[in-house]
């Protein structure tokens, strides 16, 4: 018993040299860790020195991918633009290095981009390391979109902070994607919008763009027997019974034609979309294909196309394959810088050109506002050209106020009705 006595007498000062060790060693990580949760101070930086972000900056981009992960199987998700950004400050000339890039969230049509927005939003609730700096609708290749500004704040002074913009983000509307999210909150609200009371006497032509995709939500925008010009997009399973459909309704019927869209990894039609670079040979033989594989149809759109569109050469060749074939053009108006129309009637060919797209937000209700807009617009203008697309949301819009937009006096005409 003395023995063992004495022996563990030894260990006592070794164990507590351990134990203190430790103490020191935890209160030092948490030190640490405590010191690099707080932003960097640039006021303390020396006059026209580097200051560096680097570190801070690739750590908020892993912190968003963390999290957009958790949607890896119902969105699209693309990291486009990144670069290395040197910032000047004016009154030190600190340099300020750090990353920044864009990223593009394709969501599915039945999803809100401002619910989406505020999903991201709340996940970061409590990031230390990425910051919400700014949030707004914006457009995304000339779509709706919702656009969020992330990034990092550093220290500036006493009660000041600089922000630094990391990643630009995009939430866009994607109708290839199918899968439902089910923990993104609704923001506009499903609420029948009641009759405004205004009597309209505006021509209204309503393009119904992408039948091929989904037939059943064609079926009911048919069921409405509004005289629609239906658009549909070429070598797609469905592409052929929606013809069909949409002939035997008496409707007009066009070919949606794939074009180049400003960021060509966005193309939802790879390998039969019509490219800038391509020699006019091969853009006459991508549209003639379209066009023979959907014998009958009147008149062609563009099916994205913000770059292609924008390239006088690569129209100059489509509105020369659509004159020698007698068929109109609409030009969906993907880009401001779309030279479609002004090249269509250079070669004499009917066109016409979208105003407004309806349904960028899909919600019925939502979409039924932007078709009172466009009621509004044609009575201000005398006509409008519009266009939605064949997705669930749109044809219960349709079928849900079909009362309502009938009750206000409102035109809805072919599109070819209002070909100049």
């Amino acid at each position: 018993m003395p023995d063992r006595k004495k022996k563990s007498g030894g260990l006592g000062p070794f164990i507590l040299v351990v134990v203190v060790a430790l103490l020191i060693a935890g209160a030092a990580g948490m030190f640490y860790a405590s010191q690099k949760s707080k932003p960097k101070d640039l006021s303390k930086a020396v006059r026209n020195e580097a200051f560096d972000l680097m570190e801070e900056s690739k750590s908020a981009h892993h912190a968003l991918d963390e999290i957009l992960m958790k949607h890896k199987d119902t969105w699209q998700l693309q990291d486009t633009d990144r670069k290395e950004k040197t910032e000047k400050m004016p009154s030190t000339g600190v340099e300020v290095h750090y990353t920044q890039r864009e990223v593009d969230i394709g969501v599915p049509p039945t999803t809100e981009l401002e619910g989406a927005a505020a999903w991201l939003k709340q996940q970061l609730q409590g990031n230390k390391v990425l910051n919400v700096l700014d949030e707004r609708k914006a457009k995304y290749n000339g779509y709706e979109a919702y656009r969020m500004d992330l990034g990092v704040r550093v220290k500036a002074g006493e009660n000041e902070t600089k922000t630094f913009v990391t990643d630009t983000v995009y939430f866009f509307h994607n109708r290839n994607l199918t899968r439902k999210d089910k923990d993104i909150p609704k923001v506009t609200g499903q609420a029948k919008v009641p009759p405004d009371g205004v009597k309209h006497h505006g021509r209204m032509a309503v393009v119904i763009d992408d039948c091929g995709y989904d037939n059943a939500s064609l079926r009911k925008l048919l069921a409405t027997n509004l005289p629609f010009s239906y658009a549909v997009i070429p070598h797609k399973d469905g592409s052929s019974e929606a013809l069909r459909l949409i002939k035997a309704s008496g409707r007009t019927a066009m070919l949606h034609m794939p074009m180049e869209p400003m960021n060509r990894g966005q193309m939802s039609e790879p390998g039969r979309t019509i490219t800038v670079d391509m020699p006019a040979s091969q853009i006459q033989h991508l549209l003639t294909a379209a066009l023979d594989s959907l014998p009958g149809v009147e008149g062609v759109n563009n099916h994205q196309g913000s770059r292609a569109t924008g390239n006088a050469e690569t129209m100059r060749v489509v509105m020369k394959t659509l004159k020698s074939r007698g068929l109109f053009f609409v030009d969906s108006r993907t880009s401001s810088s779309s030279v479609g129309l002004s090249t269509a009637r250079q070669y004499g060919v009917p066109s016409v050109m979208n105003s407004l797209f309806l349904d960028n937000q899909a919600s019925a209700s939502a979409i039924y506002g932007m078709i009172r807009e466009a009621m509004n617009r044609a009575d201000a203008n005398g006509s409008i050209v519009v266009i939605c697309h064949a997705r669930p949301a749109t044809a219960e819009a349709w079928t849900t106020y079909l009362d309502d937009i009938q009750a206000t006096g409102i035109r809805i005409v072919p599109v070819k009705s209002l070909l100049r």
